[in-house]
């Protein structure tokens, strides 16, 4: 098999789901919602335990979905920007594709018992993107289109009743308030920050630095890492939501993720072969003989692979202007 042909079978694969001997004695003997919380918690796709607090939520959202005859809908908070330091930003590249894939695959066997179906949403959280990382809204707008168009694609090819979203924190809210409070929140951040310990502050530091998108004209490099570490605190710390209601407080909403989920979400691959924040990575085939494994790679396991890469032409998005540029080859490497 082609790479070509490969990439196109993994997109437009319609094959429907086929429930199981075992899928139908669940529903028969415990039900569809056991069912459904069953196939959530698939080890095939799942990598780590979700916790008994974030596992009870899974379960009373599940009953109020189905009590309420609505799609059992989840959502997929991304950061909304391909890392600067991916070699494919900015904008998305087979990372997503592939990622996109999977959550099919995942979610299929529900659509394919629960008449009500699925809706996934994968919610940008694009508007703190300047603020924390340094990549102008341009960057954003670019990965916002070009996401778009992907699910657009992708939605040719999924049961009648699985509905894909892409959704914007944006859209919810005033950016001037969110920005009036984040900076607010900065401010305690700041003066709290000397009591830190050393390893705490400079693992912060670390993971603000490796995603700030740097100009070469910054005066106080310093400065900016430190701004950005606190910026991200008070995102993760949801002091800016007040008056807001981001998805994953809806009645109805699930999370998943991938990195960074513990108590809040159920952690899922984001690729057959990775755990990698699909956002923060670049996709890429591993192949033995005929067989081909979707992977992401971090930019710094790009890098130590790069030497055995080898970029094959992808017919599949030709004819689609917004995406072929960014789709038109695949990064390929053997494997053993």
């Amino acid at each position: 098999m082609t790479v070509d042909n490969f990439l196109t079978n993994l997109i437009t694969n319609k094959q429907p789901y086929a429930l199981t001997a075992e899928d139908k004695k669940t529903i028969q003997f415990e039900g569809i919602e056991k069912y459904i919380y069953k196939k959530l918690n698939n080890s095939k796709y799942k990598c780590t335990k979700t916790t008994d607090d974030y596992d009870k939520i899974v379960l009373e959202k599940i009953h109020y979905c189905v009590q309420n005859n609505l799609p059992i809908h989840l959502d997929l908070s991304t950061g909304a920007t391909k890392n600067p330091n991916a070699v494919t930003a900015p904008g998305i590249d087979w990372a997503e594709v592939f990622n996109v894939a999977l959550l099919r695959d995942y979610l299929k066997p529900i659509a394919a018992a629960y008449k009500n179906g699925v809706a996934l949403d994968y919610f940008s959280v694009a508007m703190f993107e300047e603020k924390v990382n340094h990549i102008p809204e341009r960057d954003s707008e670019l990965y916002d289109k070009q996401f778009t168009e992907l699910i657009k694609v992708y939605q040719n090819y999924l049961p009648e009743n699985f509905t894909l979203r892409y959704s914007r924190l944006s859209d919810r809210c005033d950016k001037k308030a969110v920005d009036n409070a984040m900076d607010d929140l900065i401010a305690k951040l700041r003066e709290a920050w000397p009591q830190l310990s050393e390893e705490v502050r400079q693992e912060k530091l670390m993971r603000a630095e490796r995603n700030i998108l740097f100009t070469g004209k910054e005066t106080n490099r310093a400065e900016v890492i430190l701004t950005a570490a606190l910026a991200h605190d008070a995102f993760c710390g949801e002091g800016w939501c007040k008056g807001i209601t981001p998805i994953w407080y809806e009645k109805d909403d699930i999370s998943l993720g991938h990195r960074y989920t513990a108590g809040w979400a159920i952690h899922v691959r984001s690729a057959q072969a990775s755990t990698i924040n699909f956002w923060s990575g670049t996709g890429i085939l591993m192949q033995k003989g005929d067989s081909y494994i979707p992977n992401i790679l971090s930019p710094k396991q790009y890098k130590d692979v790069e030497a055995k890469l080898v970029g094959t032409k992808v017919e599949f998005f030709e004819a689609n202007s917004v995406l072929s540029e960014k789709l038109g080859t695949v990064a390929v490497t053997s494997y053993d």
